[in-house]
């Protein structure tokens, strides 16, 4: 079992999509909201270097956005 872990903010279209995926399929993740939660905000951008939602921790590897990443995350997450 793959460990996710996502930083979202409410307002993000993208994250949204993001998470109504997992859930689509039943996918546990750890959701990490930088908007009502500031220190979120400075362990994302110590752990990736940037301030982007929605940034992606699949297990060891770091997508920044579902969009542009999704082929790759769906063939990670759905095999």
């Amino acid at each position: 079992m793959k460990k996710i872990e996502v930083y979202t903010t409410p307002t993000c279209e993208d994250c949204k999509n993001f998470k109504k995926f997992l859930n689509d399929h039943n996918i546990s993740y750890t959701d990490y909201d930088i908007a009502d939660h500031p220190q979120h905000a400075d362990t994302l951008r110590k752990r990736s270097g940037k301030n982007l939602v929605p940034t992606i921790f699949i297990d060891d590897k770091i997508y920044f956005g579902f969009v542009f990443n999704r082929q790759e995350i769906e063939g990670l997450l759905l095999t």
